[in-house]
């Protein structure tokens, strides 16, 4: 059951705690809470407030089971206490062994080596035949070469899958404490809808999707809870590499966690529902339930999509009811992009369904008056909407509120689905024969990728991540032919008439973003395009002796790279993303390479030295490269990390301090500065919010020592934002034209654009079209001889070479671009001279979020090929 309200801001009759003498009432201290017990809570603010025991109703059977209050020892939610993994996963097996209604088990390990869990919770009988069950699933999944009696006999003895995952972000930290509140509720309530639920389903629940970011999270609150620097951001990222971005990876796969569950959602469980557990900011609705606001993106089924805003739209009626105020639908959230983790399952013909609880500070509580709230993104004031019924008065918000409004949507949810079990079983069913009957019998009909891609590495990527996520491929044993054209043997075919085709094309079309608002976020994301990978979209089934590839060396084995390289086995290509691991691991084995100029060997790397060849340039020592990283979790830092750990770079993380010491040319030859806004640079984090060892950027000191080494020879790669702060610090001459007056009505949020190569020895090699995310990105012109004069650099050398441009004409390859004529044809890669050093900016992120493999190799290039 629910906690009682009553005891938490939301609705008690005044605030609790408080401190005598202080407006607004606020919290007690750690110092405090052994003080004040809820008797003489009660005389504080004169109510009468029964004393409640553990939470949800223990029948007798289910006695010796003990709640999540009895394992920590304090209220679930308490004010100023974070669980840490240890203590979820201590609960979640005992669960498992007090009660025969939960099985846990472990299904991987995450980045940094913890066991990542899984709760299956049922009714013994269920967990009994737990085989049968998922085999039954998986038939409703893909029901080709079953009869209709099989398929009636799968809905008539199947149970409901509905997946819960936790506490992604680990900053918002309720989601694991509500999975263990949840769980016991599950396990030993005989209310409604806790019993049926138990009997007409079968719920997996993940308590953390990061277990990393959880302990990460709680280790700091513990350490920082009573300081002044309480609730103070981390000093690094939650996730090893992606931070918050880990909700951004579903379907590349980069991370441990998001295969892991990407495995047990399309290779075992094969749910219908899935819910994920978030929170957002704390000034707005206290919960946000689907719908979901528009565009709606056209490869959705719309049983899928009614099927959401059914179960949502209830679930907002039975929070009202309950006396849960300010609860939105219909805004904020949209559904046209992919890669969020309640986006792919959709894809996959799963309802999937997010919601977002307001925030408390970690564990601090905080006070909202109504003055401070604002209204729900879509919505034109903080009052009532058919989006936003009963807007929240204001006043007290903790952890255990958020805990309130995700108990009582898991209660709607469990009670809609368990009352129509075999109505959404017969759902799901019907959805997948349309995935693969009507829709999979449109235009276009099949994907090939052809085998003479020159970038095989890249391919085995796009390879990977598609067999994970559930999709079928073949592999021809002979030419192809498809649309009046050919392709060589051993090419890679994926049809569209497969349970996950809707998926295939999503990922592999051109996303047109539809008329109206602007895109909040992403809007275009073909995924070959992000990866370099060349593929073919066919308006008919492609017709050749084809086998299935099932795994990624079946499905690559013809796939061979540059046609250059056949008998050659001295020669590298530049364009396979496996060449620049090669060349580093080469390099520190005191190896030599160069980069071919011109001729037909233009772009592939000869092994050993070609110093007195004028047409190739050489690489001859490893580099000392230098990666730098605020005493905050940057994003941007985590991606490029994780491609120089993927690709095997060996480099240094290089903090503020150390930049600040000077000399850095004693310990350094690159530096690569991620994106980073120049006020984060400079100033870093204030005095006064965290320890002083973190306080402060890089500061007069650590600018000076950088400019200074790039003056004695050094390089300095800098990456979008901080791209800005390069050129104030080295006065160029150059305009960024997609900020400010000059850019006008332009906008690009994320999409992919085309890029145009110039001719000089750093991009030869490269396609003669490139494409690039642009997600806020720049674009840089040189400055005229009146802007030089007024900014006082008509001083500064004229030496900035433009190595990439945005394309002058047809710019948009995928999503969305307003007034694109302001970039076109400036520069997005541009190199600048500084004494005996290089400065190298790029207007975009080349690694960003880890899917761009396309433009990795730019990254390598400014720091291995001299000019």
């Amino acid at each position: 059951m629910l906690r009682p309200r009553g005891l938490h801001g939301t609705l008690a009759t005044g605030p609790s705690p408080l401190r005598v003498g202080s407006w607004p009432p606020t919290p007690e201290t750690p110092s405090m809470r052994a003080m004040i017990s809820i008797p003489s809570f009660c005389l504080l603010i004169g109510c009468s407030v029964p004393f409640f025991g553990p939470l949800g109703d223990t029948p007798a059977s289910e006695a010796q089971v003990t709640s999540p209050d009895q394992h920590l020892g304090r209220p679930l939610g308490a004010d100023f206490e974070l669980v840490d993994w240890d203590e979820v996963r201590a609960y979640f097996r005992g669960l498992a062994s007090q009660s025969p209604r939960v099985l846990v088990e472990r299904v991987g390990t995450t980045t940094e080596g913890r066991e990542f869990l899984l709760a299956s919770i049922s009714s013994p009988e269920n967990l009994a035949r737990l085989a049968e069950l998922r085999q039954h699933s998986r038939t409703l999944a893909d029901p080709r070469g079953k009869s209709e009696a099989e398929i009636n006999a799968a809905v008539a003895g199947g149970k409901l899958f509905l997946f819960v995952s936790c506490s992604m972000h680990a900053t918002e930290c309720a989601g694991s404490q509500f999975a263990m509140g949840f769980a016991y509720t599950l396990a030993t309530s005989d209310e409604e809808p806790w019993k049926s639920a138990r009997e007409e389903c079968v719920v997996l629940l993940a308590p953390s999707l990061n277990p990393d970011g959880l302990d990460h999270v709680t280790d700091w609150y513990r350490e920082t809870v009573g300081t002044p620097y309480e609730a103070a951001d981390l000093l690094k990222l939650y996730q090893y590499y992606a931070g918050h971005d880990n909700n951004r990876d579903w379907f590349m796969l980069t991370q441990s966690e998001t295969r892991i569950v990407t495995e047990l959602l399309y290779k075992r469980w094969f749910p219908q529902v899935y819910w994920d557990v978030h929170q957002q900011g704390s000034s707005a609705e206290r919960f946000f339930v689907p719908p979901f606001r528009d565009p709606l993106n056209p490869n959705l089924d719309s049983s899928i999509i009614a099927g959401i805003d059914s179960l949502g739209s209830r679930a907002l009626l039975d929070l009202t009811r309950a006396g849960l105020s300010g609860v939105s639908t219909g805004v904020s959230y949209d559904m046209w992009w992919n890669g969020g983790n309640r986006n792919v399952p959709v894809r996959h013909n799963i309802i999937g369904l997010l919601t977002e609880a307001a925030s408390a500070r970690l564990a601090t509580p905080i006070f909202k008056p109504r003055s401070s709230l604002r209204a729900p993104r879509g919505l034109d004031g903080y009052a009532p909407s058919n989006r936003f019924p009963e807007p929240w008065p204001g006043g007290w918000w903790r952890l255990s509120d958020i805990i309130d409004y995700e108990m009582e949507f898991g209660r709607s949810l469990l009670g809609s689905l368990s009352r129509e079990r075999a109505f959404w079983l017969r759902n799901a069913s019907d959805v997948a024969r349309r995935a693969i009957g009507g829709k999979g019998q449109s235009a276009p009909r099949a994907w090939v990728i052809p085998s003479d891609n020159r970038d095989p590495t890249a391919v085995r990527r796009l390879v990977s991540v598609l067999l994970q996520g559930g999709v079928e491929l073949s592999v021809s044993q002979g030419p192809l032919a498809a649309d009046g054209r050919t392709w060589p043997a051993a090419s890679i075919v994926i049809r569209r008439d497969q349970p996950y085709g809707s998926h295939v094309k999503d990922l592999f079309e051109v996303q047109r973003y539809p008329e109206g608002d602007p895109p909040y976020d992403v809007a275009g994301w073909t995924l070959p395009f992000l990866l370099g990978v060349g593929r073919v979209e066919t308006m008919e089934v492609p017709q050749g002796e084809m086998r299935p590839a099932l795994d990624v060396d079946t499905a690559c084995a013809g796939f061979a790279g540059d046609e250059r390289l056949v008998g050659r086995h001295d020669r590298l290509s530049s364009l396979d993303s496996a060449t620049w691991t090669q060349i580093y691991k080469g390099l520190a084995a005191g190896k030599t390479f160069s980069l071919v100029l011109a001729g037909e060997d233009a772009g592939l790397v000869q092994r050993g030295d070609s110093a007195e060849d004028s047409a190739a340039t050489s690489m001859q020592t490893l580099p000392r490269i230098g990666l730098y990283s605020p005493w905050r979790g940057s994003m941007d830092e985590g991606w490029m990390r994780y491609v120089f750990d993927t690709q095997e770079v060996p480099y240094t993380t290089v903090r503020n301090e150390m930049l600040r010491a000077a000399a850095v040319a004693d310990f350094l030859d690159v530096l690569v500065i991620p994106s980073i806004s120049a006020a984060g640079l400079d100033l870093g984090r204030a005095p006064g919010t965290v320890p002083e060892q973190y306080a402060r950027g890089l500061g007069a000191e650590g600018a000076v020592a950088i400019e200074e080494f790039v003056r004695a020879g050094g390089t300095l790669i800098c990456l979008g934002s901080s791209s800005a702060w390069a050129i104030d610090l080295f006065e160029l001459p150059l305009v960024d034209v997609a900020r400010g007056s000059e850019a006008g009505e332009f906008s690009c949020p994320g999409s992919v654009l085309r890029t145009i190569p110039t001719s000089v020895a750093q991009t030869v090699g490269l396609p003669a079209s490139l494409p690039v995310f642009f997600s806020g990105s720049s674009a840089f012109r040189k400055m005229t001889e009146a802007e030089r004069e007024e900014a006082g650099r008509e001083d500064a050398a004229a030496n900035e070479e433009f190595l990439l441009r945005y394309a002058p004409s047809r710019l948009l390859m995928s999503g969305w671009i307003q007034a694109p004529e302001v970039i076109e044809g400036h520069g997005a890669w541009v190199r600048a001279s500084h004494g005996e050093g290089s400065i190298h900016l790029f207007g975009f992120r080349p690694q960003y979020r880890g899917w761009t493999q396309a433009t990795f190799q730019l990254v390598h290039r400014a720091i291995l090929l001299r000019p």
